[in-house]
This record gives structure tokens, sequence and C-alpha cells, in this order.
């Protein structure tokens, strides 16, 4: 029975080294790569590509009118609105109607009534419909952070030397509200945001938010729209990069110009709900990005949940090295790259944030990856 019992804190402890070793290995080779990023130059005004951003909306009166003219003030010479009227029952109507009057380049698609759930067939209308070839995504909840986000992202579009950019990733952190939550769900946020990035610049691009992201036309043609994933009510966003994207078609847009801003739930089991429906996708992903994907995540929740039992199971200097090492190069490395995603009020914490994340990568993931939630709404 000792003897079993020694193989098995052995076998726990060779996991646990590993476990932070991959973690080592994703902080100094991929994660690294975020922390040295420059944003772009300014181009030529006559080089700026017409865009046309869609925006689609079901019952969004509201942030309809609190959000919208952020989007339609942009300053930028070559763009028009589209927003898609998802058959909505509210005022959305109405308050688009007005929005009209005073933004000629806002034009609205309506979509009644509804057959389907989701938004991927009102997309696809307004995906048809689009005057441009660059089509620019937002949500009616989200608001850029300054006039010139169309402006950054065609310079992204513009400034990749030797590739013909196709696909364009933008960031949309969270807005900052006091409390826990809203420190958690905007590190969640921020980390997803360091991990897409940062395989996108090491050549593996795999996702992007639907608040903030551009792409071309043709794109949807050539992928066959949202078809392969039509029976997933989400997906719009990060399936279709997940398809379309590769090594020389993808650029990043960073600036902080650039960013989208959006709420985050105001409650714990609204946050947990959001993120189920989010990794509903994930079983999707090609093959390469959910090998990925699943070592970086659960090497990252197996070093946190190992660490305690190891140490009071008389491997407690092994342990205390191992975080020390791994937390020391990870806090480095985050006080560089929190300057791009602008979350560097959130350094102090950043221990305590980190553990949480890594407890949630292995305790609640697993569970939502098995029991994907079987109604999803679009409002």
């Amino acid at each position: 029975m000792s003897t079993d019992i020694f193989s098995m804190w052995s076998g726990l402890i060779v996991v646990f080294v590993v476990s932070t070793a991959v973690q080592l290995v994703a902080w100094l080779v991929i994660y690294r790569r975020l922390a040295g990023y420059s944003t772009s130059e300014a181009l030529p005004l006559e080089r700026w590509p017409s865009l046309t951003v869609i925006v689609c909306a079901r019952n969004e009166a509201e942030n309809l009118r609190r959000h919208l003219p952020c989007v339609l003030e942009q300053d930028y010479p070559h763009y028009d609105v589209l927003v898609v009227d998802d058959d909505s029952h509210d005022a959305t109507s109405q308050v688009l109607s007005v929005l009209q009057e005073h933004y000629p380049h806002l034009h609205v698609l309506r979509v009644a009534p509804k057959t389907s759930p989701g938004k991927k067939t009102a997309l696809t209308q307004a995906i048809v419909a689009a005057r441009s070839e660059w089509l620019v995504f937002t949500d009616a909840d989200c608001w850029p952070t300054s006039a010139q986000w169309l402006q950054q992202l065609a310079r992204a579009m513009r400034t990749a030397p030797g590739r013909q950019v196709e696909i364009v990733l933008g960031y949309g952190p969270l807005a900052r509200r006091r409390g826990l939550l809203s420190a958690f769900s905007r590190f969640e946020t921020a980390h997803t945001a360091l991990q897409y990035s940062a395989l996108a610049l090491a050549g593996m691009p795999y996702m992007g938010v639907g608040r903030n992201l551009a792409w071309q036309k043709h794109l949807f043609a050539r992928t066959e729209g949202f078809r392969a994933h039509a029976d997933m009510v989400s997906g719009d966003d990060d399936l279709f990069v997940n398809a379309a994207a590769t090594r020389q078609n993808t650029a990043l847009c960073l600036h902080p110009d650039s960013f989208v801003y959006s709420e985050a739930p105001s409650t714990w089991a609204g946050w947990l709900h959001q993120k189920r429906r989010h990794l509903s996708t994930g079983s999707r992903y090609r093959l390469m990005h959910r090998i990925v994907l699943s070592a970086l995540a659960g090497s990252h929740g197996l070093h946190y949940l190992l660490l305690l039992p190891l140490a009071a199971q008389g491997a407690g200097t092994l342990a205390l090295v191992c975080w020390s090492v791994r937390i020391g190069v990870a806090w480095v490395l985050y006080a560089l790259i929190a300057r791009h995603l602008r979350v560097c009020d959130l350094l102090p914490i950043f221990p305590l944030l980190d553990a949480m994340l890594g407890l949630y990568f292995v305790l609640f993931v697993p569970f939502a990856l098995a029991f994907p939630p079987h109604r999803l709404r679009w409002r």
C-alpha cells in the first residue's frame, strides 16, 4: 500500500513539474512575443480602404441610442454603417429611424420574422448586402474607445510587409468597475486576448472577437460562410476566423485607439453562463489549435491544482521553487504586456487572479465542454 501511495505522489510530482515547464515555455516562447509588440505607423489618407461596419442588434434600443453614435462619428473618410435589426420587439426601429435622420451613412436592414436562433442568418444577409469589400464587425452593446478606431484597423490592414492581409484581429476589453468579479472578468478577457494575439504573432491565428474584428467579404464565399457550424448559435466570430485565418492573411491591431469596450456581467452566475456559452464553440476548432489550447490551459490549471497538495505531502520546497520561478517569469512579462492591454491596475493582484484563472481552467472549463448549455438565447 505504501509503495502504491509513493508511486502516486511521485507521478503527481512529475505532472506538476511538467505542467510548470509547459507554462514557462508558454510565457517565454509564446506570450513574450506580445511584450515586444509595437503599433503600426500612420498611413497616407489616399490608401485607406472603404469599410462597412456591421452591427447586429436584437432588442437593443437603449444600447443603440447610447453607443451607435460613437460608431457613426468615426474620423474616417470612406465608410458606412449597416445595422441589422434582427426581429426586435422594442424601440430599436424607432431609435434607428431617428439616427438615420442625422447620419446619412447609416443603413438599416430589417430581418423578420426570426426563423432560427442566433444571429448567423441576420449576419449572412448583412454580409451579402454590404457595400465594401472590407467588413468591420462590432456589437450593439459595445463602444469604440476613440474616433480613430477605424483608422487604426485600416492601418493594420496595410502594414504587413510581404503579406496580403484579409483578417484583422482587434481587442475588446471590459469596462473597469469595482469588485473582484470585475477584476477577474477583465483579467480573463485580457488573458484571452494575450493568447490569441501571441499565437497570431507566432503564426497560428485561431480566433477573434466579434465586437472588434475585420475581414474581407470574399472570405465568406471562400469558406462557405457559417455553413460548417450552422447548427451552433455561437461561433460567428471565432469559428469563422478559425476556419479562414492563416499565418499569411491575418494581422493584429492593438493600438489603444482601436479598443472596443463592453460591460461585463454583473453577477458571477451571469459571467459563468456567458463563459459556458463562449466555450461551447471550442470543440469545433482545428485539431492542432485544440491541442495547443488544451496544453496551455491544462498546464496552467494543474500547476495550481497540485501546488498545495504536494506541499502538504512533503514536497513543499519543490512546490515553492516551481511556483516562484513560474510566477516570477509570468509577473514580469505580464507587466510588459499589460501596457498593451490596458490592465496595469491588475498587476498588484496578479498572483491571485492568475491562481483563480488556473483553477477556472481545470475545474470549470472541462465541465462547460462536457455539458454545453442546451438553450442559448440571442437577446
